[in-house]
Order: C-alpha cells, then structure tokens, then sequence
C-alpha cells in the first residue's frame, strides 16, 4: 500500500510540474542549482525474487546551456541472486548509462527536472552471462528548503531486462561551496534502491 501511495503521488507530480512550469508567472530565470558535477556513489540495488548487490557509481552532470545537461555513469556491481536458499548464485557486472536532461525553473528555489538516459548492462551469474541495451526516463522537481539542503523527487520508468515504474528522492547537504554529500531511494514495483553519495560541483 505504501509503495502504491508513492508512486501515485510521483505519478502526479511528473504530470503536473510541466503545467507548472507553463503557467509560472513567477520572473525567475535561474535558481542557481548546480548541473555541473562529478559524484561517487554506493548504492544497494533489490530486485524483488531477483538480485541483491552492492553497486558503486562514478557518475557526473555537464550544462550545456541555460537548460539543457548531459548526464552519465558508470557502476560495477556485486552480490547474489535471492532465491532463499542456500546456493544463491552469485552476480557481478557494469552497467553504463548516457543522457540527456532538461531544467526550467518554476518558482524561487523550485525547478523542473527531466532526463532521458540510454543504459548498456552486462552480468554475470555463476552459470552463464547476460545482457541489455535499455532507458530511464525521470521528471520531477529539485528544491532548495534552506541554503545549504537540496531535495528532489519524482517518477521514474526503467526499461533494463524488465520495465519498472518508480518512485525517487534525494536529498543532499552542501558542505562547503563545491562539495555536497546526500542520500537517495528509489522505490518501485520491483526495484528498490538506496545509497548515498559524494558530490564535487565544479
């Protein structure tokens, strides 16, 4: 039920922020978030009857204008099969993604965000390989609620080896000017998510 909640509530937050983002009256033209970044990453990806492993990310965001991004990542990843028994098989593999964003402010300390990301997995399991050429697809919202906190949420679709409607968060702290450190979650169908990150703007 909560997971239904969720993904609802995601669902018409991705539905309504572009409206917003049409029908601002507000004169704001940046809210001065960074899309300018590298980050490091550890994550721990459950796969409902499937896999449960640990997954650390090199990832980064590059501005190409006042609205547009590119975005990507890399992830090795390791752990085992959950199939509740005593001879899970174990999983290791990578995983590379490429994108492209968008962010258009909506009010004071709110934006509108969106990205389209083509993923390329390989696994390997102890009886055999596979892999996967497929997209993830977010729109949601990142909101500055004091100076030096960010958060940002919305729905996600991922289509890698099988589809999967989400819901995600972050939240993120600024340390200093240039380094932020967060945590974030991704709650789905079949896909749960969570890490935490390091985060160097330049």
């Amino acid at each position: 039920m909560f997971k239904k909640t969720l993904l609802v509530s995601g669902i018409a937050l991705a539905i309504s922020a572009p409206a917003m983002a049409e029908q601002r009256t507000s004169a704001v033209r940046d809210n001065g978030f960074s899309y300018d970044y590298g980050q490091l990453a550890y994550d721990n990806w459950d796969f409902d009857n499937g896999w449960d492993v640990d997954a650390l990310t090199a990832e980064g965001a590059f501005a190409l204008d006042e609205h547009l991004f590119m975005r990507g990542g890399l992830s090795f990843y390791d752990g085992d099969w959950d199939r509740g028994n005593f001879n899970d098989p174990d999983v290791d593999g990578h995983r590379i993604y490429v994108g492209l964003g968008f962010h258009s402010p909506l009010q004071q300390n709110l934006d509108f965000v969106g990205s389209a990301d083509l993923i390329w997995d390989e696994v390997d399991y102890d009886f055999g390989d596979d892999d996967d050429l497929g997209f993830e697809l977010r729109g949601g919202v990142r909101f500055a609620p004091a100076e030096k906190v960010e958060l940002s949420g919305g729905l996600s679709y991922m289509d890698v080896y099988d589809d999967d409607l989400a819901v995600y968060g972050e939240g993120l702290y600024k340390v200093t000017p240039a380094v932020d450190l967060g945590a974030r979650a991704k709650l789905g169908g079949d896909i749960d998510t969570f890490g935490v990150f390091g985060r160097y703007n330049f």
